[in-house]
């Protein structure tokens, strides 16, 4: 589509600009590449999931959401769940379950985030990257059930995760 004008050095984040032909007319667009990503309803039991709270530079804010993080590259799905849930939470998930796939934006951004289940939770080494800040927050989940609906959780990866796990998790066995 066009060249590469930024490389994150903290991952596989490019910005791509290019044109588009779009009813005849030649426009300047852009996106975002980046590694898919993972997404971790990670739960200590059946009632209690592990949340952190993550300052975020764009919103210059801590916010609570769930463990996430990419894919490196030649890494499975399930390797990249246990090893960013380690990393960042301290808890290495015995068990993984896939629940299911979304493009976080496909107006901007190529890539897919994969929401997981993970279970049978062991207590291990936290070991957060350079330009992580990030506290482990153990709380109920029909807790952070409510946070989502009351509004006091705005992570779309988080709500979705939440939303979707409370909707039809249970139901289509995924539950630990």
């Amino acid at each position: 589509m066009g060249k590469v004008v930024y490389k994150s050095p903290f991952d596989t984040l490019r910005i791509e600009e290019g044109y588009l032909n779009v009813r005849g007319k030649k426009l300047k667009n852009f996106r975002i590449l980046k590694n898919d990503a993972v997404v971790i309803l990670p739960f200590l039991d059946k009632d209690t999931i592990i949340m952190e709270k993550q300052f975020r530079f764009a919103v210059n804010k801590k916010i609570l959401e769930l463990p996430a993080g990419s894919i490196d590259k030649g890494e499975s799905r399930e390797n990249a769940v246990r090893r960013e849930l380690a990393e960042e939470t301290g808890y290495y998930p015995k068990k993984v379950k896939f629940m299911f796939k979304t493009w976080n934006n496909p107006a901007l951004m190529d890539y897919f985030e994969y929401h997981y289940i993970a279970y049978d939770l062991v207590k291990n080494e936290r070991n957060l990257d350079e330009n992580e800040i990030i506290t482990p927050v153990k709380i109920k989940l029909k807790d952070a059930m409510k946070k989502a609906y009351e509004g006091k959780i705005k992570d779309t990866k988080t709500m979705l995760a939440l939303l979707f796990y409370s909707n039809s998790g249970k139901i289509n066995g995924l539950g630990p």
